[in-house]
């Protein structure tokens, strides 16, 4: 929501959606340098060496080697915007996507790993503010915004790698107390190859609810309540993630009371989010990011820290006192990557 984005300032999943695959024997969170200060909000793992990493900004870094160095690569177009989500075929191949009012929410694609930028899309009502994207594959993916006048939620779809991005209608409607989204780690979006896609809300005043839809072109959207407190202006679902046997978290909390953690900062569903359930033991703070990694286990990252649950949501107790934004999984080889405050990144390794 551009209320949160400016005070903020500072998928199991399959391939191409930037989540996880197997189950993991959790060990320790190294961090890395990116060689950037910039707030990063955006990841994709693609494997083992490869990521992309976007931010405050004009961000855009990309490692092939493990995070061992990374290469900036954003165009000097986007200097001033915030790039606040990535989605990566390898280390050649990607789609940017800036938020902001109007015209600053943008989308870009390159082919030859940043070298060369082709804007695809460019919001021009001033209303709309892009909060993330997700592609089911290749060719065929959706972004979000936070509703426009006629109080339904900004979706755009392509079919054809981004060469076009048509807009939804309808769209999922806003509660009319102020419902909006968070453009805070580019995961309040999740898709499933198959066709499945889920938008996470917050900032109504009640609880977080949680669009779903079968359809690829984002049509038919199902509507269900979280256990996730949402009152305004900074509270509310951030992120969620699913297994491929219908098991999910979606987390959250106030990013203006990161230390608040607890119950209400996290639901938990083992129906593809049909019907969600409050955790017994909630994360230690807001968190901003998630990601399953198979078996039951999935991780959940904000700036206070890093939590792991390992019975699907249900308890959520410490992985590490580093804190992120965003947490992807590589579909290819089950990598786990990090990025989040003062250009800082990690693994897990």
């Amino acid at each position: 929501m551009r209320t949160a984005l400016l005070a903020l300032a500072c998928l199991a999943l399959p391939a191409l959606s930037c989540s996880g695959t197997g189950p993991h024997h959790v060990q320790t969170l190294d961090p890395l340098s990116t060689g950037t200060e910039s707030s990063l909000r955006g990841l994709c793992a693609v494997d083992r060496d490869i990521a992309w990493a976007t931010g405050s900004r004009g961000t855009v870094v990309v490692t092939s080697d493990g995070g061992s160095t990374w290469r900036a690569v954003a165009p000097m177009k986007i200097a001033e915007l915030d790039v606040r989500d990535v989605h990566a075929l390898d280390d050649s191949t990607a789609w940017i996507m800036c938020a902001g009012p109007g015209e600053k929410s943008r989308i870009l694609f390159t082919e030859d790993g940043g070298d060369t930028w082709e804007e695809q899309h460019r919001e021009r009502d001033e209303a709309a503010f892009l909060d993330g994207f997700a592609f089911f594959d290749a060719e065929h993916a959706l972004c979000y915004g936070d509703p426009m006048a006629d109080g339904g939620f900004r979706l755009l779809r392509t079919d054809d790698g981004g060469a076009s991005w048509i807009p939804v209608t309808p769209s999922p409607l806003a509660l009319p107390s102020g419902e909006a989204s968070f453009a805070a780690s580019g995961t309040g979006i999740r898709a499933l190859e198959s066709g499945e896609v889920w938008i996470v809300t917050g900032a109504n005043d009640g609880v977080s609810r949680v669009f779903a839809s079968s359809a690829a072109d984002g049509a038919l959207w199902s509507v269900s309540d979280s256990t996730v407190r949402a009152p305004k202006p900074a509270a509310g679902a951030f992120s969620i993630a699913f297994q491929a046997d219908g098991h999910g978290v979606l987390v959250g909390g106030d990013y203006q009371r990161r230390e608040e953690g607890g119950v209400h900062c996290a639901s938990w569903s083992d129906d593809f989010g049909a019907n969600w359930h409050p955790c017994e033991v909630g994360p230690r703070g807001q968190r901003a990011g998630s990601a399953a990694l198979g078996g039951g286990l999935f991780v959940a990252t904000g700036q206070t820290g890093t939590d792991i649950s390992r019975d699907a949501g249900r308890t959520w107790s410490a992985l590490s006192d580093l804190g992120f934004h965003c947490v992807e999984v590589s579909p290819s080889d089950g990598s786990v990557w990090f990025a989040g405050p003062a250009g800082r990144a990690g693994r897990l390794r």
